[in-house]
């Protein structure tokens, strides 16, 4: 897109974008962050940001530069800590798509429903309570993967939400590293040896 300001870049709206939060093949911008990814990847550099493109899965995202060894950032990007419960999610999101990667070769994407996530989660809990109040917000926790861009909602149901169908996306890949996966697997285990 061509401005008719000329000191206007032409990458602006795609930048803007960008900073607003990750950037999917779905959507319109996605041909201009490709187009000009050069030119994105070298403005955000200067502001101390990563621009990372995955064409192949379909994705971008900002990454906040380290500034030293103590991982010291210029704090564009505001970290904000996920609780237990969202964490739990997310790691589960990102294992069962692991999972479905390695075995189902003749799927693109991986597909849920909340009430599959539910089957999933029982053996995370050591008292009951705990599962019930957790099942209680699990659409809570669902919305918010949603809005950090790890869940595309393809069917809605008002009706009966169990229902409601999500395609996992494999930004969540990047955002979990296998060495953090791996770190939170090893943080339960020890948690169920305590009980």
């Amino acid at each position: 897109m061509e401005y008719t300001k000329p000191q206007i870049a032409i990458f602006a709206k795609s930048a803007v974008k960008l900073l607003q939060g990750p950037v999917f093949e779905d959507q319109e911008i996605w041909q201009d962050v490709v187009r000009y990814h050069p030119e994105l990847a070298q403005y955000f550099e200067k502001i101390g940001l990563e621009l990372i493109v995955d064409k192949r899965d379909g994705y971008a995202y900002l990454k906040q530069l380290e500034l030293d060894e103590m991982g010291t950032t210029i704090g564009l990007i505001r970290r904000m800590p996920l609780s237990y419960e969202l964490t739990l999610v997310c790691v589960l999101l990102r294992e069962w798509l692991q999972e479905f990667e390695a075995n189902d070769l003749e799927t693109a994407n991986l597909y849920i429903t909340p009430k599959q996530f539910r089957e999933r989660l029982e053996m995370f809990f050591k008292e009951k309570a705990n599962e019930v109040k957790f099942i209680k917000e699990l659409n809570k926790y669902l919305d918010s993967c949603e809005k950090m861009g790890f869940l595309r909602p393809l069917r809605q149901d008002a009706a009966n939400p169990e229902d409601n169908t999500y395609e996992v996306r494999r930004i969540i890949k990047a955002r979990i590293t296998n060495e953090e996966l791996l770190q939170f697997k090893a943080q339960l285990e020890d948690e169920f040896k305590s009980v």
